[in-house]
């Protein structure tokens, strides 16, 4: 298993290396540890949730044991560290859930619950609102930095790596949901039952009050939220044992139970380290050996001409396993130190003053960390000696020791070697016939990858895109030139809208025959099922919530049916495909893609949308344009028409209905689209610069136009030529990747 830190960061990118290495389950299921017993009885989501109340409520007696008897100066130092230590964990609180839900498996029970439950935790309608942003604001309240996941928490020297152990697994697990379904799901039981973490639960009301302490606790309710964390986890490990997905079924609660086991492990271990970490705060040395811990390496380059205590200051730098007390007991008896007077010490005096050697090499909270040292360097011995039962000597071995909790890797973690061959396991979900529109679409129902798969997707979402792109000047009925800063999308929405009405109520197309309708709503099958398929890129955590994401999530929340299983739009589609007699295998089933009733040509869109939808990042501008397509396409006339048609026929009008109410331009899907999309280009200048604007906004219409892309014979060819020598520019030895497919 590669560096937690590194795990961590790998696993937070949804388009990441990831899911492609081949070891990758394999090691997952090492870090796991041996499952239980199968003669062992495996207990219900009850007992689950009994034994890791039970653990919490011994654990935090332990932290309140450590943090009680601190006051002043003496706490400032552990609490840091328990706020600093939850960190990743705590930020990350849900994100493990974002790809549980998929195309494939949307109408089903297991899929509704967990995405119910993953909706509460980002506080879906808003952006910003998930539950680690909650921590996140405490940690600016306390001024503590970073306050985001990314590369510079997975860098920070203050963390413990034991702190990444559990969530960079557990999200590392997110990027296999396939594989790891139950697992998750019994990890994410735990937590929710185990509540508040105990390290931050031991704080007191100055560093953590009571509200705050609940928005903090996974298994309590969100503002506004009736059913608590705790309960829609709970229904949702239920939900997977009375229907588990056929992946799943053999040992789905043995394998719900191992994953709470493991999560309890974790859970056990990082409160273990974090606990010691946390007593050792109160060592005297504590705060400055983790400073020469952090700084050593580069200051090893510049100290080889000043001795300590003779020997070059740049040796004690290389051998820090020696351990703190020889290294802090010379540097406290050099000429650098006035013990007990840091105002006269010349360490933190004139070495470091503007005009000194040392200028700007500490930061202001280092200085501070030194000043400390000194101005108690008369009491250090009498408090290394009262520390640990065992004396200075057990005290400073443990602060020793301390160093393997913190273990910075020296250079990072080489990426994951890339899989060898496309040839793939002939039962793994993604392998597939590229030739076969049906396979693509049976394939990429699913969240697994492959080097192969992924390729598929990206290249034929730049052959679509490459032919939407065809003449596009030319085409009617399409996004404005140029966005206005100003006004942004609504009024050309409300003319789109108008136009839309106008032009059904002049055409007064006449009604399709029974047949016809059948056929039609028949071959939109594929698509319908789906519905919401080209969002599902942005159930990515970081995605689900951000500024102009958290739109996208909150459509495809809708498309699903906020989790009831009577407003799913794919269960209500297969109704009235019901009433008209037919009666379609389950839609991740090989049999659906392979039904004898559907034409092939009508799985080209769907798989356009399943191949877009791999790549929220890379073809964000693109996804937005098509979603705003998508949501616009039946307001006004469509829907209206398709409605008239199922009435005469004495079918059921609940899907199209529903779609002309909840895509309304107003306050429904449509006005979200172009909310999405000029919350994206307001914000473009700060993410990717000045000037960048119209390109990008070339590609939203280029997304736009792509839902009803050209079919001429001359706009195939523009595609095929276009996407080929991208292809052929893209993969030639020593060419920098500079298409537009690689952006």
């Amino acid at each position: 298993m590669p560096d937690h830190r590194a795990l961590y960061l790998r696993a937070l990118d949804p388009e990441g290396p990831l899911p492609l290495d081949p070891r990758a389950p394999e090691r997952l299921r090492a870090a796991l540890g041996a499952p239980p017993p199968d003669d062992e009885p495996t207990p219900d989501p009850d007992a689950l949730v009994a034994a890791a109340r039970d653990w919490s409520t011994e654990t935090t007696r332990r932290f309140h044991a450590v943090l009680d008897p601190l006051t002043g100066e003496h706490r400032a130092p552990a609490a840091r560290c328990v706020l600093l230590n939850t960190a990743p964990l705590a930020l990350s609180t849900g994100a493990w859930l974002q790809w549980l839900t998929s195309a494939g498996n949307a109408e089903t029970e297991p899929a509704l619950a967990a995405l119910a439950l993953y909706a509460s935790d980002l506080g879906v309608g808003l952006p910003d609102a998930h539950r680690g942003a909650d921590y996140r604001a405490l940690l600016a309240r306390h001024q503590l930095e970073p306050t985001a996941p990314g590369m510079r928490l997975a860098a920070s020297e203050h963390l413990l790596t034991t702190s990444f152990r559990l969530p960079g697994t557990l999200l590392a697990m997110s990027r296999l949901p396939d594989r790891f379904r139950p697992e998750i799901l019994g990890a994410d039981l735990c937590l929710r039952a185990a509540g508040l973490l105990p390290a931050l639960a031991a704080l007191t009301g100055n560093e953590l009050d009571a509200p705050a302490a609940r928005a903090l606790d996974p298994g309590a309710a969100r503002a506004g939220d009736p059913a608590t964390g705790l309960a829609l986890s709970t229904a949702a490990t239920r939900a997977l044992l009375a229907e588990p997905h056929p992946d799943t079924a053999p040992g789905a609660a043995r394998r719900l139970h191992h994953g709470h086991a493991w999560a309890l492990r974790e859970l056990t271990r990082f409160s273990d380290d974090l606990l010691a970490e946390t007593t050792l705060t109160q060592h005297p040395d504590y705060g400055v050996w983790r400073l020469i811990h952090t700084r050593a390496r580069p200051a090893a380059v510049y100290h080889s001409g000043y001795e300590l205590a003779g020997r070059p200051l740049a040796d004690w730098f290389q051998h820090l396993d020696d351990g703190p007390g020889p290294f802090l007991d010379a540097l406290a008896r050099s000429p650098l130190v006035r013990p007990g007077r840091p105002e006269a010490s010349p360490l933190v005096r004139g070495l470091i003053d503007a005009r000194g050697p040392m200028f700007r090499v500490f930061t202001d909270d280092e200085t501070a960390t030194l000043r400390r040292w000194i101005a108690r360097l008369p009491a250090r011995d009498e408090l290394r000696g009262t520390l640990t039962p065992g004396g200075t000597r057990a005290a400073d071995r443990a602060l020793a020791e301390a160093r393997h909790r913190w273990n910075l890797p020296a250079a990072p973690a080489p990426d994951p070697e890339p899989a060898t061959a496309d040839a793939a396991d002939p039962d793994d979900p993604a392998a597939f016939d590229h030739r076969s529109p049906r396979a693509a679409y049976h394939a990429l129902l699913h969240r697994h990858t492959s080097p192969a798969l992924r390729r598929f997707a990206h290249d034929y979402t730049t052959r679509w895109l490459t032919r939407a792109r065809y003449r596009l000047r030319h085409a009617p009925g399409q996004l404005p030139a140029r966005w206005d800063r100003e006004t942004g999308l609504r009024d050309w929405l409300a003319a789109a809208h108008d136009q839309h009405a106008e032009q059904h109520d002049a055409a007064a197309p006449p009604l399709p025959t029974r047949e016809e309708l059948v056929d039609s709503t028949l071959q939109l099958a594929p698509l319908i099922m789906i519905d919401g398929g080209w969002l599902q890129g942005f159930t990515d955590h970081h995605h689900a919530s951000a500024a102009s994401g958290h739109f996208l999530f909150r459509t495809y929340w809708d498309e699903l049916g906020n989790g009831e299983s009577e407003w799913n739009h794919p269960r209500i589609y297969r109704a009235l495909l019901a009433e008209m007699g037919v009666t379609l295998p389950a839609t991740d089933a090989p049999e659906f893609s392979t039904w004898p009733g559907f034409r092939d040509a009508s799985f080209a869109t769907p798989v356009y949308w399943l191949s877009i939808s791999r790549f929220p990042r890379t073809f964000q501008p693109e996804i937005l344009g098509l979603n705003l397509a998508m949501e616009l396409s039946g307001v006004g006339g469509g829907y209206r028409s398709a409605s008239l048609a199922l009435r005469h026929h004495g079918y059921s009008t609940q899907f199209v209905d529903l779609h002309n109410t909840i895509d309304n331009v107003a306050t429904g899907h449509s006005a979200w689209a172009v909310d999405a999309i000029d919350s994206y280009l307001a914000d473009l200048p700060r993410l990717v610069g000045p000037h960048q604007e119209q390109a990008v906004w070339e590609r939203v219409r280029v997304g736009y136009r792509s839902l009803n892309p050209p079919t001429t014979t001359a706009a195939r060819l523009y595609a095929a030529l276009r996407s080929r020598s991208g292809r052929a520019h893209r993969d030639a030895p020593g060419t920098p990747g500079t298409t537009r497919e690689n952006r």
